[in-house]
């Protein structure tokens, strides 16, 4: 089959919109077997028959120059060679690691991108039953771009790495087999905004999912939930696409296979339905209760499609200077989690991460930052389930205009031809991932300088979201000073104290103070922590912070000299060293020293030595006993 190559997306800053279909959430109805099982809810009507997993071996060409690729791309003549998907190139031989921590791996002006560079087409067939219905291909993740052609035809252009981009793809399918084909470019202008200190590493490295849905479907749903008094208010909103007569939507909440509350509508584009005076167990880190929640669609006495998922009930409210979490003035006992596995790279699988997440509460952990972007959607689930506060991260990082010497921190965020852009993925973000009980706090990137764009994003946050704060450490620096709390990293203990002696300045008296990066654990770090939370205990406008980081970065390496290696191990001439080697936890996992440390530091239980032989013992918990 024959494909005319766009070969402009990649680099032309005024081709860029909005991906349409981008940012719905993650229904858990295509999540494993395994995983509904862990969940203690084992109902298989619910294990979807309406999604496809395209995830497994495809066909890939590399090219080591883009320019290489023909005009008109023959998928019968070209040859193949097979690769694992989800995967990245430096992982899987087609080019070496480099890890960066500030710089952009290429010295042009944003929006600018070098003349020539590498590039990867996929192939993959897939069968459609019928078509009927609607088709969407939804792909979880893909570093820096994708241009996804269809039988032969162009479909659509998508940047955001750490970002879903979803395709209706109706107009280009036909019943049965059918071929796609993806262009991933090294680079593009989203590269700008995608600085972060990690292994750079291209390719499509999360799920991708193939949705055959019916003519009329459940497209998203959102659940708002609000406390009055004792009891607690649940408005449920549904999005429906298609022709919406003669069909109805049943919505329940149970609680371990038990109804608590159920209601059926009448459907239509946007099902508004209310539940109130609900009598509920509350969720926290500390006691993560969760209640499954059921939306099904009705026609005549047929059910056409059910989505499964899990709800928690909090009130977030900052009161003064105070952070609070249903009415509790929360510390978190954090650290920075990137996704990052030291045979795979960025691809983390269910079980990766659920090692994480166990093994940080067995640290006594109750806290993420998912740093520098939106993490695997799976990660925010099992925070759910098991019980931690998140920090939802937009993937925005434009560090490598501080450290050029023609280019200036400031020089993205502050022009305001690149705000579409930043609400774009800020948005995607939030509409993937605002059904999780777990998230605590939005943040605006990291390390991007400000605040114009931010700005922008911040003002669509505060509007369709104002019950979860917006954080955003990198405007620390402009007028602006912060958002909903002030956030910095790496203050000294001496500048913490001046904020709760009230001295440091007017701006830090009406805010909670939260530490996004403290106590970096490199080497035999981290160090000075007893010190950091005699401080954060001391005071309420202490709202706690994250220790840089959970694991080291690494490629690890079954045979040779060396197990792991990092940068500057691979013949990179730009590269920033170990400096990736900073986790609390080894590549494996294994923990440092410092995580001993860590788990001594967040301890739940406290004691001091009183007169008399006494001793008191502080809980510093505050849901559990």
């Amino acid at each position: 089959m024959e494909y005319a190559i766009n070969r402009t997306n990649h680099s032309n800053f005024d081709f860029y919109e909005i991906n349409k279909r981008a940012g719905r959430a993650y229904f858990i109805p295509y999540f494993s077997k395994d995983t509904l099982e862990k969940t203690l809810v084992s109902d298989e009507r619910f294990s979807s028959d309406i999604v496809t997993v395209l995830s497994g071996e495809w066909d890939f060409k590399y090219y080591a120059n883009k320019s290489a690729i023909p005009d008109m791309f023959d998928t019968d003549s070209v040859s193949f060679d097979r690769i694992t998907v989800p995967s990245t190139w430096q992982r899987t031989g087609y080019e070496p690691p480099v890890y960066l921590n500030c710089p952009y791996e290429f010295e042009t002006r944003p929006p600018k991108l070098p003349a020539d560079f590498s590039a990867g087409v996929y192939r993959k067939t897939f069968t459609v039953k019928g078509t009927k219905g609607n088709c969407i291909i939804s792909f979880l993740g893909v570093i820096p771009c994708i241009d996804l052609y269809v039988n032969g035809a162009f479909v659509g252009y998508s940047e955001g790495a750490h970002n879903t981009a979803e395709f209706e793809i109706n107009d280009y399918i036909n019943e049965g087999e059918n071929e796609l084909l993806a262009v991933v470019h090294k680079w593009s202008t989203g590269t700008f905004l995608e600085c972060q200190d990690m292994f750079r590493e291209n390719g499509i490295f999360r799920d991708v999912l193939l949705y055959e849905m019916p003519k009329t479907y459940i497209n998203d749903y959102y659940l708002e939930t609000a406390k009055t008094g004792s009891t607690w208010a649940v408005n449920a909103q549904v999005d429906l696409h298609g022709d919406f007569s003669g069909y109805l939507v049943n919505m329940a909440i149970k609680d371990k296979g038990k109804i608590i509350v159920q209601k059926t509508v009448p459907a239509s584009e946007l099902v508004v339905i209310p539940f109130e005076n609900l009598t509920v167990e509350e969720w926290s880190a500390e006691i993560p209760k969760l209640y499954e929640i059921y939306i099904v669609l009705i026609h005549g006495n047929a059910e056409i499609e059910a989505v499964r998922n899990f709800t928690g009930f909090k009130q977030i409210k900052i009161i003064n200077n105070i952070f609070t979490f249903n009415e509790a003035k929360i510390k978190i006992k954090g650290v920075n989690h990137h996704d990052t596995h030291y045979k795979n790279g960025y691809v983390m699988s269910y079980n990766d991460l659920e090692k994480d997440i166990i093994l940080m509460k067995s640290l006594n952990v109750n806290g993420l930052r998912t740093s520098h972007y939106p993490p695997d959607a799976n990660l925010l689930s099992l925070c759910d389930l098991y019980g931690l506060y998140v920090i939802d991260e937009a993937d925005i990082e434009t560090h490598g205009c501080a450290v050029h010497p023609h280019f200036r921190m400031n020089l993205i965020s502050n022009n305001i031809k690149w705000i579409p852009r930043y609400v774009d993925r800020v948005s995607r973000m939030y509409y993937r991932d605002r059904n999780h009980a777990c998230i605590t706090m939005w943040s605006l990137g990291n390390e991007a300088g400000g605040y114009k764009c931010q700005d922008a994003c911040y003002d669509f946050l505060h509007k369709i979201c104002p019950e979860i704060p917006v954080h955003y450490e990198g405007v620390i620096r402009t007028p602006r000073h912060s958002y909903d709390v002030v956030s910095e990293m790496y203050t000294s203990t001496g500048n913490l104290k001046e904020v709760r002696e009230g001295i440091r300045g007017k701006k830090y008296k009406n805010k909670p103070f939260f530490l996004c990066e403290y106590c970096h654990a490199m080497g035999v770090g981290p160090g000075c922590l007893e010190e950091y939370w005699d401080i954060i205990y001391s005071a309420d406008v202490f709202m706690g912070g994250c220790i840089w980081e959970w694991a080291d970065h690494a490629v690890y390496h079954d045979e040779g000299e060396l197990k792991y290696t990092y940068g500057g191990d691979h013949g990179e001439v730009k590269h920033d060293g170990n400096f990736c080697v900073d986790g609390l936890v080894y590549p494996d996992r294994t923990p440092h020293t410092g995580a001993l440390e860590m788990k001594a530091i967040y301890r739940p239980v406290r004691v001091s030595q009183a007169e008399n032989g006494r001793f008191v013992f502080i809980n510093t918990n505050r849901f559990r006993n």
